[in-house]
């Protein structure tokens, strides 16, 4: 391990000597593939899903066992290297104090990795399994109602959270303790391969490439997710159309928000911003819980005990007898999204171990986001389903006929808090997740684009600023041609598939590592 450590060392400075401390081509290059994209996108808009969907289907639905089968094996192994002596490396040196207590490193983790999406389908999804069931059960019957919960809870369960780990142990492993001081998928895979290889420039290149368009592809989706909800809460608040102009007022308070954030770096701004979520998300939770307290929690139980006790058949749903699709439709449309947040989350997650084991961090990370999702999930879900059953919401028709937002504002006008203060609630909600994870992917973007990041250190302000930028420019501008962010959502499905490929051939990397370092 020393000599691994000395060799690491020495040509990190090397590299850095002909290096700039950022690499404009990195910036340059993936914001104009998103552009040139979105143009096509906006042009030809069902022409251009169709096709990206069309290579989506051919190439998972010949393989989707496979894809089904590697995120359980991901976090089995995962499981294994937390409770091996690995688990027991202490990242910084046994020396090494954590920076944050506990709870605010667990909450960060899970309001940057779960963003403006898992608010929303919170109240929702379990409706889309109503309509759209799995294991051949007949759709909008009291058996497809029973079965949403737990399979809503699955899409955002051990498995999913799991996948987060796929680039998170290899970065983690690559700077703490090869001591190599880069914090870019294409850099470590190209130490990975060996910097003296002929083809390690193009491993760097390819790889840095796709990870930025995946980070920055994942995260223009999700505002183009949570603002359309934000504006139509503002909405039916105030009595305005929900325009394309109030879409662009919303984009721009959230960049102010996340940028202010941004600029104080992780200890003054993004984990007091995560403490203000956090405390947030539990209140409204709480106020959520008070409506039907024992029906609400009851159901939480029970979803969690059909999804443990089906969780085997959720994994390897391949539909094979009944194709019905509900897994390639559904289950890995979830891993396909995961890939894209467990790359943006990769960067945070470094920066935020120092001084926590590897079990500590692996832990945190699966149990606390899965803790997170199950939350959420339970006590949103489970309110919105009692509503559906008690006949106060038809849900599963109002998503079905008028789109997500619609059913969660029909949902929160039904509420203890009622239309108003429950909309306003929401809202303020959706935007701390929506600022927070923003706030934790300019982090990414800014160590993607700088040569070296060292452990006491944060990238560049000024190149987080300019990512925080550039994140909202881009759905603004697709917002104000009028275009939507289905076909850049399809987009990103597609070019995760090679994180997967990336990230576990380097966890084979990191353990043959792990036995060359005495571990």
């Amino acid at each position: 391990m020393k000599e691994g450590e000395i060799m690491g060392n020495e040509k990190d400075k090397s590299l850095n000597a002909v290096s700039p401390s950022y690499q404009k081509l990195l910036i340059i290059v993936p914001v104009l593939i998103v552009l040139a994209l979105t143009v096509w996108f906006l042009l030809q808009p069902e022409k251009s899903i169709n096709l990206l969907n069309s290579i989506n289907e051919t190439f998972v639905g010949s393989i989707s066992w496979l894809f089904l089968v590697l995120p359980l094996a991901v976090l089995g192994v995962s499981f294994w290297w937390a409770l091996s002596k690995r688990g027991k490396i202490k990242m910084g040196g046994s020396d090494a104090k954590p920076k944050y207590p506990l709870w605010l490193y667990i909450g960060m983790i899970v309001c940057a990795g779960l963003a403006a999406g898992s608010c929303i389908f919170s109240l929702v999804e379990w409706s889309l399994y109503v309509n759209d069931p799995p294991f051949n059960i007949e759709p909008n019957s009291i058996e497809a109602a029973e079965w949403a919960t737990s399979t809503n809870l699955f899409n955002w369960g051990l498995t999913v959270c799991g996948l987060n780990m796929l680039l998170v142990l290899p970065f983690c492993y690559t700077y703490y303790v090869r001591k190599r001081s880069v914090l870019r998928l294409g850099d470590v895979a190209a130490i990975m391969v060996g910097e003296d290889k002929p083809y390690a420039k193009t491993v760097r290149v390819v790889c840095n490439l796709i990870y930025i368009i995946v980070v920055l592809g994942g995260l223009c989706c999700t505002l183009g997710l949570g603002v359309p909800n934000i504006s139509m809460g503002l909405s039916n608040l105030f009595g305005f159309e929900a325009t394309n102009l109030v879409n662009v007022i919303v984009i721009i308070v959230i960049a102010i928000i996340f940028s202010f954030s941004s600029s104080l770096g992780i200890k003054k701004g993004l984990s007091r911003l995560t403490s203000f979520n956090v405390f947030w998300a539990l209140a409204f939770l709480f106020v959520i819980l008070l409506n039907n307290p024992v029906w609400i929690l009851d159901n939480t139980l029970r979803g969690i005990g059909m999804m443990a006790d089906n969780f085997m058949g959720y994994c390897f749903n391949t539909d094979t007898v009944y194709q019905g699709g509900f897994g390639s439709r559904w289950t890995l449309f979830f891993y396909a999204y995961a890939w894209a947040f467990a790359a943006m989350l990769s960067v945070l997650v470094v920066k935020i171990s120092y001084g926590r084991t590897f079990r500590q961090m692996i832990f945190s990370v699966i149990f606390g986001m899965t803790g997170g999702c199950w939350l959420l999930m339970g006590i949103n879900g489970s309110f919105g389903l009692k509503l559906f059953l008690d006949g106060k919401v038809n849900l599963p028709e109002i998503v079905a006929s008028e789109g997500n937002n619609a059913g969660i504002y029909a949902i929160l006008s039904n509420s203890n808090m009622g239309e108003t203060i429950g909309t306003v609630a929401f809202l303020i909600m959706i935007i701390l997740f929506l600022s927070t994870s923003l706030d934790s992917a300019s982090l990414s973007l800014a160590a993607a684009t700088q040569r070296e990041v060292s452990i006491d250190a944060e990238p560049a302000p000024k190149v987080r600023l300019m990512w925080c930028l550039i994140l909202a420019a881009i759905p603004l501008a697709m917002i104000a041609a009028g275009g939507n962010l289905s076909s850049l959502q399809a987009f990103v499905n597609l070019v995760c598939w090679p994180v997967l490929i990336v990230g576990l051939w380097m966890w084979y990397k990191i353990i043959k590592w792990s036995k060359e370092d005495g571990y």
